[in-house]
Parts: structure tokens; C-alpha cells; sequence
């Protein structure tokens, strides 16, 4: 058995257009010690016509079927279960990384003398489909479990190096996720192991109407985070300010999608598990001001700390 440094996986449905981005950003990486495993989640367009091609230019890429999932998860968990490398790397399919990714993020683990560091992160550009860029700093918490629970801050899954044996601690992305799968994936791995970030930017996180989380409705994403809720539950029943915060969040969610009654529902379930949140007494007035109004200081407030919406 080939022992290899790094699995690259790329999962990907109907991305035949961005494809190609993705994959050469990974093969110009300055480490070169790695598989890129392409898995497909049912893909109706060009996308294993494409993967051929450069399959037939670099053995070390291969490529994966399977039947349309309808989220991550599952493309995702196959690319695991085949990878062959001591470290896992997933590079969503309409990203892109800069080209020292892998080398900068190999070294922190190789320089680091903590033996719980499981996973970690980097910084990113966020682009939109007028180019405009945004700097995404990842915030550094003492406490990453803690932190975790109320919000998702680490950034895309682009950003992320595992080491492989993780998965075989917490197990794989929940495929009862359509969405929100690395969050629940980082729910668990924080419970067990450390997480530490590069301040670089090292990914290019592309936003367009094409972009599998941005696409999904409302209500799909309720479910998910419903569901993430439900599996998680001991957390939060038994942390009033780690649940107040997390309802907060959640509104300030909903403000951002539009729906200011679930906002203020979110806001002031917030404040009857912890009246003295202050934070959500302020989102609260805040949301009377109404979407447009609230939507521009919450991704104000956002950009500056590097909390994007994700």
C-alpha cells in the first residue's frame, strides 16, 4: 500500500463549469505528496468527461460515482473511506486554493507538539459574483467547543485539514445532513480533539447562485439546523448562556434570510433562557429597524470580525 501525505477531496455535483478551477489549484499545490479523489454525487453534466481529461495527464487522480444525494455528506464519505493519506484535505468544487494550502497547514500540525490537534483551518477570500472580495479572518477561541456550539466561525470546509484517524474517533459527515454537515462534523470533532489556524488566505470561497448552501431554501436549512440542535441537545439544555447565545445567532440567521418573525422569536427565546444576554436585547431592537437596514450592520459587524455568514 502506497502511503501518501495528503488526500485532496473534491466533491462535486453539476460543477462541470468550476471543475476544472478547483482540480488545478490542487495539482499546483508546492506540496506535491497527495491523491485527489473526485467524488461525484450524481453529476448530469460533463463532469467525469472532464475528470478524464486530466486523469489522463496525472494518474494520481481518480474519480468516484455514486447516486445523487442531494448534500455533501455523502460524496464526501466516500472520498474518506478511499483516501489513502495521513491527512484528509476537501476542497469543495467551486473553490479554489492557493497554492502553499496544503504546505502551510502540513507544517502547523508537523510543528506543533500538542497531540490532540486533529484539525485545522486557514483563512479565506470570500468572492462574490461582482469580484468583490472580502478578507475572512477565523477567530481563535480558548475554548473551541464552547464557540462551536453557538456558531459555525471556522469557515468554508475548503479551509480544513484533517488528520485521517479523526474520522475513525468521531465518524464520518452525518448524511442526514443536506446542509451544515461540516458544522456537525465540528461539533464533534471539538469534543475530542484541538483545533488550530493558519492566518493566511489560502482559499478562494466563491459565492454565486450556484453554490450548493447558498441555493438551499430556508426551510431545508430550519431542518438541518433543527436536527443539529436534536443531536447536540445535552449541550445547550445545560448551558443557558452557550444556548442564549445560540438562539441569538440563530435570529440574527433569520434576519439575513429575511424572516424577521422567526428573528425576533429566535431573539426573544434568547432572553427567556437568559435574560441578561444583552447582545440579544440589542438584535432584538435592532430587527425592528427591518431587514434591509438590519441585514447591512449585521454583515457590517460580520466582515470586521471575519464572521461571515456561512
Amino acid at each position: 500500500m502506497v502511503n501518501l501525505k495528503v488526500s485532496i477531496i473534491i466533491p462535486t455535483y453539476n460543477r462541470a463549469h468550476v471543475l476544472p478551477r478547483a482540480i488545478s489549484s490542487a495539482l499546483t499545490q508546492t506540496v506535491q505528496d497527495f491523491e485527489i479523489i473526485v467524488s461525484d454525487d450524481g453529476s448530469t453534466d460533463n463532469t467525469k468527461e472532464i475528470v478524464k481529461a486530466y486523469q489522463s495527464q496525472d494518474a494520481r487522480i481518480q474519480y468516484l460515482y455514486q447516486e445523487h444525494s442531494g448534500g455533501a455528506a455523502l460524496p464526501k464519505n466516500a472520498g474518506i473511506q478511499q483516501a489513502k493519506g495521513e491527512y484528509i484535505a476537501v476542497l469543495d468544487s467551486d473553490d479554489e486554493w492557493m497554492p502553499e494550502k496544503l504546505e502551510t497547514q502540513l507544517k502547523l500540525f508537523k510543528d506543533s507538539i500538542n497531540p490532540k490537534l486533529g484539525f485545522v483551518g486557514c483563512d479565506a477570500w470570500f468572492v462574490d459574483s461582482t469580484n468583490t472580495q472580502i478578507y475572512y479572518k477565523i477567530p481563535e477561541y480558548s475554548n473551541v467547543f464552547s464557540n462551536i456550539l453557538i456558531r459555525d466561525y471556522m469557515g468554508p470546509g475548503s479551509c480544513i485539514m484533517y488528520k485521517k484517524k479523526v474520522f475513525d474517533d468521531v465518524g464520518l459527515f452525518d448524511t442526514n445532513l443536506k446542509s451544515s454537515q461540516d458544522r456537525e462534523m465540528r461539533i464533534r470533532l471539538a469534543q475530542t480533539y484541538d483545533f488550530a489556524v493558519v492566518h493566511e488566505a489560502l482559499v478562494v470561497y466563491h459565492i454565486g447562485n450556484d453554490n450548493i448552501t447558498s441555493a438551499l431554501q430556508l426551510e431545508k436549512r430550519e431542518k438541518d439546523w433543527d436536527y443539529i440542535f436534536k443531536k447536540h441537545k445535552q449541550w445547550y439544555t445545560g448551558n443557558s448562556r452557550i444556548y442564549s447565545a445560540k438562539l441569538r445567532y440563530d435570529g440574527t440567521q433569520y434576519m439575513l434570510f429575511g424572516d424577521t418573525g422567526k428573528a425576533r422569536k429566535a431573539f426573544l427565546r434568547s432572553l427567556r433562557v437568559n435574560p441578561f444576554n444583552i447582545k440579544s436585547i440589542l438584535y432584538l431592537l435592532l430587527s425592528i429597524l427591518g431587514v434591509g437596514l438590519y441585514g447591512n450592520i449585521a454583515r457590517g459587524k460580520m466582515r470586521m470580525k471575519g464572521l461571515f455568514n456561512q
